[in-house]
């Protein structure tokens, strides 16, 4: 069995960094030096930091089953269009919705289920709910050539038996949405060279580029749930 620890929120982690590092641009000398000692402080903090790409194990106290979860979730990053399309003011990040997909296994003494946890969420959006609105919708992730589609569970997280949240978003309600996949399709999205994700049906579905490429993450949850018998 890995190590016990509870999934963390390093996507807000690696967020949060590149907005104050962007900030610390802005700001004097003696500004910058007290940021990057916060960042040094907060690097040492959690046990997920450089070598975190060994899967999450735990097991959920309310429910009794044990989780083996992906150590660092895909995000990924649907971008707001600037009226008139202009840039992006300097000193701002550009407003993106994004979703979160941690792909998980859920062991019931010796029976396994295989979901993908999503969360959706908005940062610098005048409305931020609107993308919560597509929790429970369909998505389709498109691998090169091949096209995945995966259709949402009906049970909530806690009727699957998982009652702790599995890297919630940084901001926003932590409200997850769960697709069935298996192994297999877990590998094929490890192995895409850049996955993309659309939500919101074929007429006008939204479409969303991977943010930050952690494939190498789920490829090592692959690895571990493949030496399951």
């Amino acid at each position: 069995m890995g190590s016990l620890r509870r999934p963390g929120r390093e996507s807000e982690a690696a967020l949060t960094k590149t907005s104050v590092l962007r900030g610390a641009r802005r700001l004097g000398t003696g500004a910058r030096l007290v940021i990057v000692g916060v960042l040094l402080l907060a690097a040492r903090a959690p046990a997920v930091a450089s070598d975190a790409n060994s899967p999450v194990e735990y097991l959920d106290d309310q429910t009794g089953v044990t989780v083996i979860a992906v150590a660092r979730p895909l995000v990924f990053a649907h971008e707001h269009a600037r009226p008139n399309g202009g840039p992006a003011p300097a000193y701002s990040d550009p407003p993106r919705d994004y979703v979160t997909l941690a792909a998980a296994a859920v062991d019931r003494a010796g029976k396994y289920t295989y979901v993908l946890i999503a969360y959706f969420w908005s940062v610098g959006v005048a409305q931020p709910w609107e993308n919560t609105r597509l929790a429970r919708e369909p998505l389709v992730l498109q691998l090169q050539d091949r096209r995945i589609e995966l259709a949402p569970l009906a049970a909530s997280a806690r009727d699957a038996g998982i009652t702790v949240s599995v890297h919630p978003p940084p901001i926003g309600p932590a409200t997850p949405s769960l697709y069935p996949i298996d192994v297999p399709t877990m590998g094929l999205i490890a192995d895409s060279a850049h996955p993309l994700l659309s939500c919101g049906g074929d007429s006008a579905p939204l479409k969303y580029e991977l943010f930050e490429d952690r494939l190498t993450a789920l490829r090592e949850l692959v690895r571990r749930l493949s030496g399951i018998d």
